[in-house]
Protein backbone atom coordinates (compact mmCIF):
# COMPACT_ATOMS: atom_id res chain seq x y z
CA UNK A 1 0.00 0.00 0.00
CA UNK A 2 1.09 3.18 -0.92
CA UNK A 3 1.50 5.96 2.41
CA UNK A 4 -0.92 9.28 1.47
CA UNK A 5 0.76 12.65 1.19
CA UNK A 6 0.59 14.48 4.70
CA UNK A 7 -1.22 16.97 3.28
CA UNK A 8 -4.14 14.84 1.90
CA UNK A 9 -7.19 14.50 3.65
CA UNK A 10 -8.18 10.93 4.64
CA UNK A 11 -10.07 9.30 1.80
CA UNK A 12 -12.75 7.13 1.46
CA UNK A 13 -12.26 6.25 -2.05
CA UNK A 14 -10.45 7.33 -4.89
CA UNK A 15 -11.51 9.21 -8.31
CA UNK A 16 -10.22 9.83 -11.66
CA UNK A 17 -11.59 11.17 -14.97
CA UNK A 18 -13.61 8.20 -17.45
CA UNK A 19 -11.70 8.13 -20.92
CA UNK A 20 -14.18 9.88 -22.46
CA UNK A 21 -14.37 12.90 -20.01
CA UNK A 22 -13.02 16.78 -21.65
CA UNK A 23 -12.60 19.75 -20.35
CA UNK A 24 -12.66 19.00 -16.68
CA UNK A 25 -10.26 20.62 -13.73
CA UNK A 26 -8.78 17.00 -13.02
CA UNK A 27 -5.86 16.13 -14.83
CA UNK A 28 -6.46 12.36 -17.22
CA UNK A 29 -4.97 9.45 -15.58
CA UNK A 30 -4.54 10.88 -12.20
CA UNK A 31 -5.67 9.61 -9.10
CA UNK A 32 -7.61 11.99 -6.53
CA UNK A 33 -9.37 11.70 -2.91
CA UNK A 34 -12.53 11.89 -2.35
CA UNK A 35 -13.49 13.41 0.80
CA UNK A 36 -17.34 13.09 0.32
CA UNK A 37 -19.97 11.43 -1.87
CA UNK A 38 -23.05 13.31 -2.39
CA UNK A 39 -26.19 12.10 -4.62
CA UNK A 40 -24.94 13.18 -8.10
CA UNK A 41 -21.62 14.55 -7.45
CA UNK A 42 -17.92 13.65 -5.33
CA UNK A 43 -15.87 15.95 -3.58
CA UNK A 44 -12.20 15.66 -4.74
CA UNK A 45 -9.33 17.19 -3.02
CA UNK A 46 -7.87 18.94 -5.80
CA UNK A 47 -4.83 21.44 -5.11
CA UNK A 48 -5.23 22.34 -1.22
CA UNK A 49 -9.01 23.18 -2.05
CA UNK A 50 -11.83 20.63 -2.74
CA UNK A 51 -13.54 20.48 -5.96
CA UNK A 52 -16.80 19.15 -7.02
CA UNK A 53 -16.96 16.64 -10.06
CA UNK A 54 -20.37 15.22 -11.25
CA UNK A 55 -20.31 11.36 -10.53
CA UNK A 56 -20.84 10.43 -14.40
CA UNK A 57 -17.58 11.86 -15.03
CA UNK A 58 -15.66 9.65 -12.76
CA UNK A 59 -14.43 6.34 -12.05
CA UNK A 60 -14.33 5.51 -8.60
CA UNK A 61 -12.38 2.54 -6.23
CA UNK A 62 -11.95 2.16 -3.01
CA UNK A 63 -8.32 1.86 -2.13
CA UNK A 64 -5.56 3.66 -3.38
CA UNK A 65 -4.32 2.14 -6.82
CA UNK A 66 -0.47 0.46 -7.30
CA UNK A 67 -0.40 0.92 -10.84
CA UNK A 68 0.57 3.78 -13.82
CA UNK A 69 -2.58 4.70 -15.73
CA UNK A 70 -1.43 5.25 -19.30
CA UNK A 71 -3.44 7.86 -21.14
CA UNK A 72 -2.79 6.28 -24.27
CA UNK A 73 -4.36 9.06 -26.90
CA UNK A 74 -1.74 11.81 -25.30
CA UNK A 75 1.52 9.07 -24.56
CA UNK A 76 2.44 9.04 -21.61
CA UNK A 77 1.87 7.15 -17.66
CA UNK A 78 0.53 8.97 -14.35
CA UNK A 79 2.12 7.73 -11.14
CA UNK A 80 -0.31 6.35 -8.60
CA UNK A 81 1.69 7.79 -6.08
CA UNK A 82 2.76 11.49 -6.52
CA UNK A 83 0.42 11.71 -9.92
CA UNK A 84 3.91 12.84 -12.49
CA UNK A 85 3.64 11.86 -15.69
CA UNK A 86 6.06 10.39 -17.85
CA UNK A 87 6.21 10.07 -21.48
CA UNK A 88 5.85 6.86 -22.80
CA UNK A 89 6.08 5.21 -26.32
CA UNK A 90 6.08 1.64 -24.91
CA UNK A 91 5.02 0.45 -21.82
CA UNK A 92 7.32 -1.52 -20.16
CA UNK A 93 5.79 -4.06 -17.41
CA UNK A 94 7.08 -1.71 -14.42
CA UNK A 95 8.11 1.62 -14.17
CA UNK A 96 10.37 3.96 -11.44
CA UNK A 97 8.94 7.50 -11.01
CA UNK A 98 11.39 9.32 -10.96
CA UNK A 99 9.96 12.36 -8.64
CA UNK A 100 8.64 9.88 -5.50
CA UNK A 101 11.03 7.35 -6.23
CA UNK A 102 7.93 4.51 -6.02
CA UNK A 103 8.02 1.38 -8.18
CA UNK A 104 4.67 0.13 -9.68
CA UNK A 105 3.35 -2.27 -11.69
CA UNK A 106 1.39 -0.40 -15.56
CA UNK A 107 -1.82 -0.96 -15.85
Amino acid sequence: MVPESVETPRATRWARLRDNVRRCELRRGAWYPVVSLAPGGAVIWLRQSTATVPLAFLELVRTRPIRWTLVPRERYAVCPCCAERVAIAHPPERMRCGRCEGEFAVA
